[in-house]
């Protein structure tokens, strides 16, 4: 192996200049490439103040980033191309709509992506005609000045000198004012973070509920349901409970009337009920003394269809007296 010494000094020239250009490369394409992004192109018609680097938001949660803002158009440039970078999950629709936003009161902005329609975006491009920007100065201009015609000069420079005069003698509020929105705005793009995911959970809700719309749209028709019917037998009800009230009333006249022909009734029964319990006692007494007899005639009487009878000699004579009477054969 040579020392690199001995070495030519061109050769090893040329190899040092097309490794630092191969890594100089390198850097720049990691430096412009955007692993797990996709990106888009959206035409606007001036800038607005977006600058690269801003957030590109999807439902108010930072998803992406401008990476560079430019002209567009080959001779005459008449619109402004902005590219940015999204995460390659969020799908861009056929209709996809683009708008610049402010972020802050201190000047920043963002720009504001809303997927719809099917399909993919169309070279992912948006186009003029779907981008919007919060203010055009001519425009302004142009809507103003006819305003700005009817306008009294004399009367505007009172209202100026009045407004000039309050807020020269407020200039000490004034300024903890501004230093508070300021501090408002640094707390706000501080908290940016939070924010954004307390919006993923609010969009996470939202597509909950989203997700459960039939099922609540199928119990409140459930529950008209219900409500429909009770007021259809509302009538029914109502009806019933006038009958009932009727035959209530109906039932007490009739037992008014027939008090005087049911009291003496009431009195024939009671004095019925009174034999009736009387003659029960006594048939209970007879049934407790016949219930011994009927027992010893059940046991006689248990050997078969004859009488068991057991007699001493004198009542029923044996048979050698019998035969001794002459009753032999």
């Amino acid at each position: 192996m040579s020392v690199l010494s001995e070495r030519d000094p061109f050769r090893i020239g040329i190899v040092a200049l097309v490794v630092g250009g191969l890594v100089a490369a390198g850097v720049v394409l990691l430096s412009t490439m955007s692993f797990g992004t996709t990106t888009y192109t959206a035409v606007l018609e001036h800038t607005a103040g977006l600058r690269a680097g801003e957030d590109v938001q999807v439902h108010g949660v930072p998803v992406g980033e401008v990476r560079s803002v430019g002209l567009g158009g080959a001779d005459e440039a008449t619109y402004v191309e902005v590219r940015f970078t999204l995460d390659s999950g969020i799908r861009l629709g056929r209709e996809t709509t683009a708008e610049v936003k402010v972020a802050t009161l201190l000047g920043t902005h963002y720009l504001e992506v809303d997927p719809q329609g099917p399909g993919s975006l169309a070279g992912s491009t948006i186009p003029l005609e779907r981008t919007s920007v919060p203010y055009n100065l001519q425009d302004v201009l142009e809507q103003g000045t006819e305003a700005l015609d009817r306008l009294d000069p004399v009367l505007l420079a009172r209202a100026l000198t009045a407004t000039s005069d309050a807020l020269g003698s407020s200039s000490e509020e004034v300024g903890p004012a501004l230093e508070g929105i300021a501090q408002l705005s640094e707390v706000i793009s501080t908290r940016s973070e939070q924010t954004g995911r307390l919006l993923r959970a609010a969009r996470g809700v939202s597509d909950q509920l989203d997700a459960g719309s039939d099922d609540l749209f199928a119990l409140m028709r459930s529950a008209n349901l219900v409500i429909e019917e009770v007021v259809h037998r509302r009538e029914a009800i109502h009806q019933l409970l006038v009958e009932t009230t009727g035959l209530a009333d109906a039932l007490d006249q009739v037992v008014r009337q027939t008090r005087g022909d049911l009291d003496p009734a009431l009195r024939d029964l009671n004095s019925a009920l009174g034999s009736l319990r009387r003659q029960d006692r006594r048939l209970q007494a007879v049934l407790t003394e016949m219930a011994p007899a009927v027992r010893y005639v059940a046991n006689a009487t248990g050997n078969g269809p004859y009488l068991d009878l057991f007699l001493n000699s004198p009542a029923l004579p044996a048979d050698d007296a019998s035969c001794a009477l002459g009753n032999c054969r």
